[in-house]
């Protein structure tokens, strides 16, 4: 719908009240208390009824229309007045168009409630649109039409391109469904080996500390027979890093004694914590997304293991992962979060998270429109990966800013204007 050519002809029948509301319709407060983000303040408030809604005349004939949001999801109300006198909503019939971003119309009729008409559908956010209205009461139709953006800024192409600001489609995604889970690092068992004394007698020489690494089949200590009198060395039995030992050079053993644990950590164990009540979705062979706790590592598994028993106390589960750790990055003892992928569907409208920011309490991104970058809430669902579903406010194959959202947020939020519901 060409907009300029319905502006015209209502200025020409409404007069100059309407003129007024033009004139300040694209930095208006809209009916619910909305204001124009990323638009410069309005000069003069909007007049407003005893409803709270925006009043607009034609000759004495005026309108009330408001945003009614108390209670109910977001819907249009309408009130009527002649020469100060209440009309009858039976008496008035109303249509309001809305053309939002893009040139998407939104059209709705009214049906009378009591003292006020009342619009058929949900006035979805964001509540950022021109308007189309007419009343067509006692044989004369009334027409209005004005702006009414908000959470919205115009950034030219060549200074967006230059910003870093990217722009894709939301589409559909393969995306789990996850289960969050926390637990430790622990040592390999299949990798832990213990150099031992094959008998019993005196340390002659201890040769490795804590933290040294040794190779399968290096001598790391010497052992005296206390019958024989004859020394035999002791051979690390695999390699890794020393991690425990005993026995100190003079000190007497017995047989068996370990006189040092080494444990190779070029793979270790993850065990992760699994609250009972998820346990029938958790199944070994499972895909694990693992994140050190101060998430300077991430790495990917799956369930080799999960424990039959339940801890009495804390009700929880271990369920075990293999990693590799050739670099020694995973240590055992620290903590990790892990996301376990118990099923797989694919969702209709994704995007990427990093698109998504927070602006006057809504969770949004920011669709484009050309030159216009316009806020847009939504309703979130799964998350996986670097893609979230969007459940509402956003439909496929619609251009959104992927990368650079701040930026677009930073430009709105210049405007004083702040969003009141």
């Amino acid at each position: 719908m060409n907009l300029s050519k319905i502006l015209i002809p209502s200025i020409v029948v409404t007069g100059l009240a309407v003129s007024a509301w033009l004139y300040q319709g694209a930095h208006a407060h809209d009916e619910h208390g909305h204001e124009g983000h990323g638009h410069e303040a309005a000069e003069e408030p909007v007049a407003k009824g005893p409803n709270r809604g925006r009043l607009l005349a034609d000759g004495d004939f005026t309108l009330e229309l408001a945003i009614f949001e108390a209670g109910v999801p977001p819907e249009f109300r309408a009130w009527f007045t002649k020469a100060g006198k209440a009309v009858a909503p039976a008496d008035v019939k109303l249509s309001v168009t809305l053309i939002r971003p893009g040139n998407v119309e939104d059209r709705y009729s009214f049906a009378s409630e009591g003292e006020y008409l009342r619009g058929d559908h949900e006035v979805v956010e964001p509540h950022s649109f021109n308007y189309v209205i007419v009343a067509e009461h006692a044989g004369v139709a009334h027409k209005w039409a004005f702006e009414a953006p908000e959470m919205q800024t115009v950034i030219a192409a060549a200074a967006a391109e230059k910003a870093g600001v990217k722009v894709e489609k939301a589409g559909s995604a393969e995306l789990d469904e996850s289960i969050e889970v926390y637990g430790r690092i622990a040592l390999d068992q299949d990798g832990v080996r213990r150099a031992t004394s094959r008998f019993s007698g005196v340390v002659l020489e201890a040769r490795k500390s804590l933290g040294d690494k040794v190779v399968a089949g290096e001598v790391v200590a010497r052992v005296e027979n206390s019958h024989t009198l004859v020394s035999a060395e002791v051979k690390a039995p695999g390699s890794g890093l020393i991690i425990a030992r005993s026995g100190a050079v003079g000190e007497t053993v017995a047989e068996g004694t370990p006189l040092y644990t080494i444990a190779s950590l070029e793979k270790v164990w993850v065990e992760l914590e699994v609250p009972r009540k998820d346990l029938a979705r958790v199944k070994t062979g499972q895909l694990v997304v693992l994140k050190a706790d101060d998430g300077t590592e991430v790495a990917k598994g799956t369930i080799v293991s999960i424990s039959p028993l339940v801890s009495a106390d804390t009700q929880l589960a271990i369920a075990r992962v293999v990693i590799p750790n050739p670099d020694g990055a995973w240590r055992p003892g620290g903590f990790v979060k892990g996301a376990i992928a118990v099923s797989s569907s694919r969702a209709t409208v994704t995007v990427k998270s990093s698109a998504i920011q927070t602006l006057f309490d809504f969770t949004v991104v920011f669709s484009q429109h050309g030159d216009v970058y316009q806020a847009r809430p939504l309703e979130l669902g799964r998350r996986s990966g670097d893609r979230v579903e969007v459940l509402k406010g956003l439909a496929e194959g619609e251009a959104y800013v992927s990368e650079g959202s701040f930026l677009i947020k930073s430009d709105i939020g210049k405007s004083s204007a702040s969003h009141d519901h």
